[in-house]
């Protein structure tokens, strides 16, 4: 690809995702496959998804989460953050609290430290914050829970037998 062809799909699912664009994200995203990577990280190492968290394109972010294989993890260069990080650090709390939970109900993991040794926690402005921050301290709880480690509930549809799952 010459320069004179513009940018490519990788650049411009980046440039979707920084500038909260759903029609161009949906457009790139509906083109062949093959035609980009949905965890295409730029030079500094971020991600659409770090760009979608950090600039609050909450639009984007969900329409994200929807690919398979797209790696909510992924640390970029720079300050070792994960999109956890740029999205409990929005300065808004409501579209931050939003980012968060879409995040960890995708997987992605507030215990992962950045090169500051901070967690999604620790980025997560105190005082306006502070429901982040309750938030992500139980999904650190929950993942530290064995789920065979909570007793089932009784109820009225149980045959007194434990399930399969047991």
């Amino acid at each position: 690809m010459t320069t004179d062809e513009g940018a490519n799909n990788n650049e411009l699912l980046i440039a979707a995702c920084r500038e909260d664009n759903l029609e161009m994200l949906e457009q790139v995203l509906s083109s062949d496959h093959s035609s980009y990577d949905i965890n295409h990280t730029d030079a500094f190492g971020n991600s659409a998804l770090h760009y979608a968290a950090k600039y609050g394109s909450q639009g984007c972010l969900e329409v994200l989460m929807y690919y398979d294989g797209i790696n909510v993890n992924v640390t970029n260069n720079s300050e070792g953050d994960t999109p956890l990080h740029k999205a409990a650090g929005y300065q808004d709390p409501e579209v931050a609290l939003d980012m968060v939970q879409h995040l960890i109900k995708k997987g992605a993991s507030a215990q992962i430290q950045n090169k500051l040794k901070q967690t999604p926690i620790d980025v997560a402005p105190s005082g306006t914050h502070d429901e982040i921050k309750k938030y992500l301290e139980k999904a650190i709880l929950g993942a530290q829970v064995d789920p065979r480690d909570i007793p089932q509930s009784d109820n009225d549809e149980s045959d007194g037998e434990p399930s399969d799952d047991d």
